[in-house]
């Protein structure tokens, strides 16, 4: 009768799972089913040996109690257990023990019954390491769009930390590591206190996220307040004192948060006086994206719409020959739109290339047609393109009485420099010019400079629109002008604006002045020239 009743209960546990261990009164295991045998690599697993021993010794205490626990009450026990089962990533298991006894209430045997949740806990265990961020300790991308949906917040803002990669790439990286914990330290004293939380989202780019729905006006505020404190301070890394230099970028609206706070911040790095903070609401986003921008640029494409506007570049002492930029314009019935509302969303398409084909192509001609210099911008993603050099050197062979400048951009983009310099060699080998774009703050690499030995250096737009109220401006000019000079580059200087900046940039000496003072841009140029 008593071994019935311990039969019974024994096949009741063995059909209530595959992956089963039997374990005799003393702990020692008596019986392995042919399931859990499969998952034993190394063959861990055999009669004889004690149950502790097939316990993870992390877990080993814990559960020994809880099994003794369950003998004492002569009841089952249910929960997680991790064996030791040879080489696999993680042997976890969803377990419940069942002591079995006999008529007279003595212990006869423990049965083990395991459902195999090694992959569960391995996926949770990826989703933490992207929940938290290594470096930092920070919660990730992760729990920031999780945690906008349940605060149910309308604003959030990112940090941006200016000139990061210079730090990094000039003092190592784990300089750069410990710039980066240094700075999240001094955020989560700012701002926790103030129930607001901080993310790393990527890179030197920091997201901050109200603990409830707070006005955006009032977390605005908080953000200037931060900016200014983190300006005014320097932080300590490896015995260094670091001044750092953030933009802040901050989204208003019910949807899409990210994508207006990550607008904003692109605007408020823009900005190279005052304070780097800039928003954008949901409203203005929305006006300036809400055309689908994809059919009108195919449209433009197969119908010749893309047609090139040109802004005078004037010499300021006219000791050299005037020229022209190409600035290109998408026609669109009655009015022609800027780049800045269609450029960057066709960079992230396959009509790219083509829209800077139709550039080349036009100011090619006009530039012969009219025995006029016209300078074209080129980013490096163009110079990447083997088929875009490929069309453009083709141009310049069926124009050779062309004067052309490429104007380069986004030189701080590439890691690879050789393709640019192998750029240069073969455009200018075809009677072209080469200009770099955007010279001034942040331009880090001065070695690529001396190496491209560009014909022309276009200051930063930023420096010139604030040089005569921004001492600091005026200050970074003069330095540019001190390198130019000693390296005899002409330098051109783009926003002039007023008859004031004019003067002032011609008592400087600087070689070339483009602006709306100078002229605005115009798809005639022969009323230009």
């Amino acid at each position: 009768m008593r071994d019935c009743k311990i039969l019974e209960q024994l096949m009741l546990a063995m059909e209530s799972a595959s992956l089963c261990v039997r374990v005799d009164a003393n702990g020692h295991i008596v019986w392995v089913s042919e399931t859990l045998k499969q998952l034993d690599s190394q063959q861990a697993i055999s009669p004889g040996l004690p149950l502790s021993k097939l316990l993870h010794a992390d877990v080993r205490g814990q559960l020994l109690d809880q099994f003794d626990y369950s003998v004492t009450q002569q009841s089952h026990w249910q929960g997680t257990v991790k064996l030791n089962l040879g080489n696999r990533r993680a042997d976890w298991f969803k377990a419940i023990f069942v002591p079995l006894f006999d008529d007279s209430q003595n212990l006869q045997e423990q049965v083990l019954m395991l459902q195999d949740i090694s992959r569960e806990v391995f996926l949770d265990e990826l989703l933490n390491e992207t929940r938290f961020d290594h470096t930092t300790g920070l919660p990730t991308r992760v729990d920031l769009i999780a945690d906008i949906k349940r605060v149910n917040t309308q604003t959030v803002a990112i940090i941006d930390i200016r000139k990061f990669r210079s730090y990094a790439d000039f003092y190592g990286l784990e300089f750069g590591d410990r710039l980066l914990f240094n700075f999240s330290e001094s955020c989560k004293s700012f701002f926790y206190p103030r129930h607001i939380n901080i993310y790393r989202l990527y890179g030197d780019k920091f997201a901050l996220l109200p603990s409830f729905r707070m006005v955006p006006a009032l977390f605005e505020q908080q953000l200037q307040r931060f900016y200014a404190h983190i300006i005014d301070r320097q932080i300590e890394v490896n015995g260094a004192n670091v001044a750092l230099d953030i933009a802040i970028g901050m989204g208003v609206g019910k949807t899409k948060l990210l994508q207006l706070a990550e607008s904003a911040l692109a605007r408020a790095k823009t900005v190279f006086s005052g304070q780097r903070i800039h928003v954008v609401n949901e409203r203005e986003f929305s006006a300036k994206n809400s055309i689908n921008w994809l059919p009108k640029i195919q449209s433009a494409i197969k119908n010749n719409r893309f047609i090139n506007y040109y802004q005078p570049i004037r010499s300021s002492n006219g000791q050299r020959p005037d020229y022209y930029e190409a600035l290109v314009r998408m026609r669109d019935g009655e009015q022609d739109i800027p780049p800045g509302f269609f450029l960057d969303k066709a960079k992230t398409t396959r009509y790219y290339p083509e829209i800077t084909r139709r550039v080349v192509e036009q100011a090619v001609v006009h530039s012969a047609q009219h025995n006029v210099q016209i300078s074209v911008n080129v980013s490096i993603e163009d110079i990447l393109n083997a088929e875009t050099v490929a069309f453009i050197t083709d141009q310049l062979e069926a124009y050779p009485q062309s004067k052309l400048i490429f104007e380069i951009t986004e030189t701080e983009s590439t890691e690879d420099f050789s393709m640019v310099d192998e750029f240069t060699r073969r455009v200018r080998s075809l009677g072209a010019e080469i200009a770099i774009d955007d010279f001034g703050v942040g331009y880090s690499n001065f070695s690529r400079l001396i190496q491209l030995r560009p014909d022309y250096l276009k200051i930063d737009g930023s420096i010139i629109k604030n040089i005569l109220e921004d001492a600091s401006s005026a200050s970074i000019l003069n330095g540019m002008i001190s390198i130019c000079r000693e390296l005899k580059i002409p330098m051109v200087a783009e926003f002039v604006e007023t008859e004031q900046v004019n003067g002032y940039l011609t008592e400087q000496q600087i070689e070339f002045l483009q602006g709306y003072y100078i002229g605005r841009p115009s798809p005639d140029i022969i009323k230009l020239n």
